[in-house]
Parts: C-alpha cells; structure tokens; sequence
C-alpha cells in the first residue's frame, strides 16, 4: 500500500523553502516543464519497428515501399532545427536565445553555439549501423564531440552490438583492415539484452545492430565518422576516424551495472556530460532538479507531472515516448503514475 497525501500537501512539498520562481522569459512570459514534438528520420538501415514495438506514429504505414525509419529524435537543438514545444511553433532554440541559463541552470555547459547540450533519440536498427567512432570535444570540428550510450527496449534473437576491438588487436592491425571486411574478424560484438545499459566514450569503434531498438542518450552532436559501411556505398571519413579512434579491448560485453538510488530509482550511468537515472514506479514520486535541468522520457506507462507554479499547483498529462524538459529554474516535479510508470531521466553531467 502506498501513502498518498492531499492535493494541497503536495502543492506545499512541491514548493521550495525559499522562493525561487523563473526568471521571466521573453517566450511566452514564463518558463515551465513542456513536452517537445519529435523528428523522424529515415536511414537506410532502419525499419518499422519504432511503431511495432514502442507504438511511434510512423509515416506511410499501409504502403507496401514504407521509408525504413532509423532515428526519432525526442529532443534536438541543432543548426538546421531544433525541437519544438508541442501544440506551440516555439523552438528550444528560441527558449535557449532567449534566457539559457533558464533553461540548463548556472554553470552548465552549453552545447556548440549556446545550443541545448544533449540529444535524446529512440534508434531502430534494423540492419547494422556503420562501423564507426565519433570524436571528444577536444577533437571535434565546429561541433560538440559524441559522448553517447543506448539502453536497449528490443532485442531479436540475432541483435548485435559491436564495441571495440578483441583482445591483442593493435593500432596497425586494426587500421590495417578497417576499410575491408577483415575489420570483423577483429572487432569484439555480442548480443545484446533487453535493459542493458552500454555506454559509448568516444573514439570506441562501434555498430549498433541488426535487429534492436535503443533508446538513447548523447552529447548534442551530429558528428560521425564511418570507416566501413558494409558494402553498402555511403561515403566513409577514414581519415578523420583515423584521428580520433581508441583501442578499446573487450573479452566480455561491456554493459554497465545500475546502482539502486534511496528514492528508488537506478543510476544506469553517470559521465561528464549527462547522468542517466531510470525508474519503475506505481506510486507518486519527486524529483528536485537542484538548479540544473532534467528530462524526462516515458518507456512505458502514463501519469502526470506536477510541479508548484506560483501559489498553484500545475500539471502534465504524459504518455509513452513522451519527453518532457524541465526548466532549471523549475526546482522541483513530481510524478503521479497512472497505475505505473517506467521513464528516464536525464540532468547535467559530473563535473
């Protein structure tokens, strides 16, 4: 049995000791947790399953020549667009402009340009990704660098992942072959689970796929480069790979151990640039933002957001494959599940 409290308690926790409201916002006045709208993008090693298996509205369901879709991007603040609040022609761009500090809280690092720092995507990879790195932010050209990790939801009998290189692969070998389909002879892979957690640092060699769906979690960054694509014919950028890649060797899959937290939640991983926190809940919880923003994705489930605004209580109805931004300057949500709930959030990194 779960405890509940009244509405007029929960108005009064939400409240903070001191107050603190949001600095007024040229954009619609004031700032408060929102839903974004989502992008599709349609990859040549994507598919359906975005809406078989996560129930995504997909474009040309019924046509028999259905463009495979890769990639829904859940939240983006990039140059060529930017998410925006649904129901609403505002961008995170134009919030960003307007008050970013606002928006991310004091001290938090911005992404390329004062964008919004992270991306959050739900990823089909229904045929295997590129072999491919990404760079640091200290080798990244007129862009952040791709710190990045995927929480796997799907896994067919035949999913891989590749990450790294086997055990005794060196440097020469590995740049050697990279360009042939030798390269996999050496390159460490294994199958995935449902609910693994694998974090990518940058330079690690790596492809997601076939046959999994993915949830994840990424430094607000477009830059990718592939050294071999499967025969496929895309364009490869072996030389700035060449620049950026790390020998990083596994004998075993690399999947990160959650940690159980006190408000029942599991850190799944922490980094400097994003700490990725999950929870499975049929009872009401909060969450203090501690002056730094948080997002929330819904996996499964519905419920609401509640947050105090003013001497009011405010609310947000939210749904599977929802994402929500929490404004730093909001400093505290809760969530009331409908039944339950299982989302994840994301705050600013460690350092």
């Amino acid at each position: 049995m779960f405890c509940r409290v009244s509405q007029a308690d929960h108005a009064d926790r939400l409240r903070p000791s001191v107050a603190t409201p949001c600095k007024p916002s040229t954009i619609n006045n004031v700032l408060e947790p929102f839903l974004l709208d989502r992008r599709l993008l349609p990859k040549v090693w994507g598919g359906r399953a975005l809406q078989d298996k996560l129930g995504i509205p997909l474009p040309g369901a019924d046509a028999a020549d259905a463009q495979p879709i890769g990639e829904a991007w859940e939240l983006f603040d990039r140059p060529d667009g930017s998410s925006k609040l649904r129901g609403t022609e505002t961008r995170l761009a134009d919030l960003m402009r307007s008050d970013a500090e606002a928006i991310v809280g004091r001290g938090v690092r911005l992404g390329y340009g004062g964008t919004f720092p992270l991306m959050l995507k739900f990823i089909d990879a229904h045929r295997g990704l590129s072999l491919q790195v990404h760079p640091s932010d200290r080798d990244a050209k007129g862009d952040m660098g791709k710190n990045e990790c995927c929480l796997i939801l799907h896994a067919r009998d035949d999913a891989r992942i590749v990450h790294g290189v086997k055990p005794g692969v060196d440097r020469d070998e590995l740049l050697a072959k990279w360009e042939t389909a030798e390269v996999e002879s050496i390159l460490y892979s294994f199958a995935p689970e449902v609910d693994d957690m694998i974090h990518i640092p940058p330079g690690t060699p790596h492809s997601l796929g076939p046959g999994l769906v993915a949830f994840e979690v990424q430094e607000n960054s477009d830059q990718t480069y592939r050294f071999y694509d499967w025969g496929r014919g895309r364009e490869t950028h072996v030389d700035c790979a060449r620049d950026v890649v790390n020998l990083v060797a596994n004998e075993r899959p690399p999947v990160k151990r959650s940690t159980s937290l006190p408000d029942g939640g599991e850190l799944l991983l922490a980094t400097e640039h994003f700490v990725v926190r999950r929870y499975e809940l049929a009872r009401r919880i909060e969450l203090a933002t501690s002056g730094r923003y948080l997002t929330l994705t819904v996996l499964n489930g519905s419920g609401r957001l509640q947050w105090a605004s003013g001497a009011n209580e405010s609310s947000l109805a939210v749904g599977k494959c929802d994402t929500v931004l929490v404004p730093a300057c909001v400093s505290m949500v809760a969530v009331e599940p409908d039944g339950e709930i299982d989302f994840v959030a994301c705050d600013p990194g460690t350092r």
